[in-house]
């Protein structure tokens, strides 16, 4: 049996976007446990989206690998069990994902390859967490923790071991970060702008994101990324805007707006680009996954709130890879081709960190984000009385 989910949509939006409508999948959860395949979006449309697994701790990641009577360093394999509590940031590098969990004050590193599943060693003593919220890893290696509590963005090097804190004597909140060869780009809730660090000096190099005359900048922002070529991405729950910089700080562009329609949002948190240019932003009012092309145009949502698989439940963060595809292929339906992989975390619910495959059917003749027949899509019967849950 394959499940296919519909959803709730407002009528408000059938009205404004009605060939958007057709492309939609929606977020209403579902009361029975489902058997079989869930795709998003809903039929006759070809499906874009499959939920694979959900990740709740390392019996996830080294179950298959450790079973449950191998003795790890002296230690029975339930004496060692690794739960998520309530994650919010995550990151995907180098065939590895790091999980922030912001009630254990943790940073979990997960390899599916190695079946690994540990915290970062270097969370003790100086380096010792006490309010991480986001997370980005370096192309070197190196590892940086935003901690809203310690008002530092904290710094760990390959081996996980901690080597010092930015940013302590700039007043600010830093709620998320991102890193290039030379800079920490700090997105500071306090000041609504973003602090550009020297990684070589710790010296704060500027700000930017501010509002100009002619430009709204950056409005109660929650999460930041940066694109393969250099642009960042910032989320802001004052204007329910996205908000594209370059490096040196001039806006863009941005699109959205606070809202229930497609295309808007309600509390908009994580944010990711993948490689050909999709644009991801988790909603925690809306509780879905929306998905923009480059130009900020709605190509797809899926998430569905409830309490069963596939569903999303407070999502905060999300981010997307291309590799261990191989791993997670497996857990497709044979007949669904993986282009890459969705990780969202969930703040709430039974699954904290679903897992999601962006691919195509065999023999879909693929075009441009879509399958074959996306050009005139037929379109799923909401129930009038569906509404997005908030």
């Amino acid at each position: 049996m394959v499940v296919r989910r519909t959803g709730r949509i407002h009528g408000k939006a059938l009205v404004m976007f009605p060939l958007l409508a057709l492309l939609l999948a929606g977020c209403a959860g579902q009361k029975k446990a489902q058997t079989g395949p869930i795709f998003f979006p809903p039929e006759p449309n070809p499906p874009r989206i499959q939920y694979l697994k959900g990740i709740n701790g390392s019996k996830d990641i080294v179950k298959e690998k450790l079973g449950f009577s191998v003795v790890s360093l002296g230690k029975e394999e339930e004496d060692v069990v690794k739960n998520i509590a309530k994650p919010y940031g995550i990151t995907a590098e180098k065939g590895k994902l790091y999980v922030v969990d912001t009630i254990l004050n943790e940073v979990y590193i997960a390899d599916v390859a190695a079946q690994s599943f540990v915290s970062l060693p270097g969370n003790k003593g100086q380096g010792k967490m006490k309010k991480p919220i986001n997370i980005a890893v370096a192309k070197d290696g190196n590892v940086f923790v935003a901690d809203t509590f310690r008002k530092e963005i904290l710094m760990y090097d390959v081996n996980g071991n901690f080597v010092q804190g930015f940013g302590k004597d700039l007043d600010m909140k830093p709620v998320d970060c991102v890193v290039d060869d030379e800079n920490i780009y700090a997105l500071d809730f306090s000041h609504n702008d973003i602090k550009v660090i020297s990684r070589a000096t710790g010296e704060l190099a500027r700000t930017i994101g501010k509002s100009t005359e002619t430009e709204q900048g950056l409005s109660m922002p929650t999460n930041l990324t940066l694109d393969s070529k250099g642009f960042i991405y910032v989320t802001n729950t004052g204007s329910g805007r996205v908000i594209k910089l370059d490096r040196d700080g001039h806006i863009v562009s941005s699109f959205g707006k606070m809202g229930d329609a497609f295309s808007e949002f309600g509390r908009p948190r994580g944010i990711a680009v993948d490689d050909a240019g999709r644009i991801y932003v988790a909603d925690a009012s809306h509780q879905n996954i929306q998905i923009f092309n480059d130009k900020g145009r709605l190509l797809m949502f899926f998430g569905d709130p409830g309490l069963v698989e596939g569903s999303l439940n407070l999502p905060a963060g999300v981010t997307t890879t291309k590799e261990n595809l191989e791993y997670y292929q497996k857990l497709a339906d044979p007949n669904f081709v993986l282009e890459n992989v969705i990780f969202v975390t969930n703040q709430f619910g039974p699954v904290k960190v679903a897992v999601y495959g962006l691919g195509h059917m065999k023999g879909q003749k693929v075009i441009g984000n879509y399958g074959e027949g996306a050009e005139q899509p037929k379109k799923a019967a909401p129930k009038a009385s569906e509404t997005s849950q908030k």
